[in-house]
């Protein structure tokens, strides 16, 4: 490395971290299953992307599985398994409220693909994935915003006074 006055500059890329990054901030409601793996995608990101990529790709089949999208059918005794591109079009098919859900769901599943099949990606790519996946599990799972307006509700109901004031609220006057 040449002295900055002329015209050098060392960058460094972290390879590594100890204790791991979180890769999201709140699971809300999110099911255990689908956080573990999204939280096992954390450590071994830096080093082996594509293996992240697939443990995302891992946390939509468990999300499915949550969701009740099954991973088998059978007919005339013979059992077939359901590829995760067809459970994410039945539950797009099934949860009509949550197509565009489904949606952002394929675009991580696509990425999770590239990574399991041994294709080169880039933690940019896996960081797509989770900015997405945070997405899902907020439209699925969190349910901060209900639970604010359902605050705004019982203090407008109170009309400001403390809940611990109050023994009873009277009944409102329309």
């Amino acid at each position: 490395m040449k002295d900055m006055n002329e015209g050098y500059v060392q960058n460094l890329a972290p390879q590594f971290f100890m204790p791991e990054l979180p890769l999201m901030q709140s699971f809300g409601g999110c099911p255990q299953q689908v956080q573990e793996r999204i939280e096992a995608a954390s450590p071994i990101l830096w080093v082996d992307p594509s293996s992240a990529a697939n443990r995302l790709r891992s946390a939509i089949e468990a999300l499915m599985d949550h969701e009740g999208i099954p991973r088998r059918w059978s007919t005339n005794g013979k059992k077939y398994d359901i590829n995760l591109h067809k459970r994410i079009e039945r539950f797009k098919k099934e949860k009509k409220d949550f197509a565009k859900v489904a949606d952002l769901l394929l675009a991580v599943k696509w990425i999770g693909n590239v990574g399991s099949h041994g294709s080169v990606i880039r933690i940019h790519d896996v960081l797509d994935a989770i900015e997405i996946l945070d997405r899902v599990i907020q439209q699925l799972y969190d349910t901060s915003a209900a639970m604010t307006e359902k605050k705004a509700e019982d203090i407008i109901a109170r009309k400001g006074m403390p809940a611990s004031h109050i023994t009873e609220l009277p009944p409102p006057p329309f």
